[in-house]
């Protein structure tokens, strides 16, 4: 694998935005919407010693009808990690 570039607040903020949309698309992907009152997603990136370190929090308020479980939630924060994975060796490797 190559090595990460040497990333700029720009760039960071770019990755913080689009990791957001990957991981709001494996969500609905893998939760229905219907079910869901309010989804909170925070995502913290940290950028240290030439180190991307991405930790995401995702909140989840469920109809009260909800046949959700934790698992479908994991499933799609995986999901996410692995399409982000893609994403920065596609944009951000040198």
């Amino acid at each position: 694998m190559s090595k990460l570039k040497k990333l700029s607040q720009s760039d960071l903020s770019t990755i913080s935005d689009d990791f957001g949309e990957i991981l709001g698309q494996e969500v609905s992907k893998n939760i229905s919407t219907k079910e869901v009152e309010d989804l909170d997603l925070d995502i913290v990136i940290s950028y240290e010693n030439d180190q991307l370190d991405v930790d995401v929090d995702v909140g989840v308020i469920f109809d009260e009808l909800s046949q959700i479980n934790q698992d479908q939630i994991m499933k799609a924060i995986d999901g996410a990690y692995l399409r982000f994975d893609s994403y920065i060796d596609e944009n951000f490797r040198v």
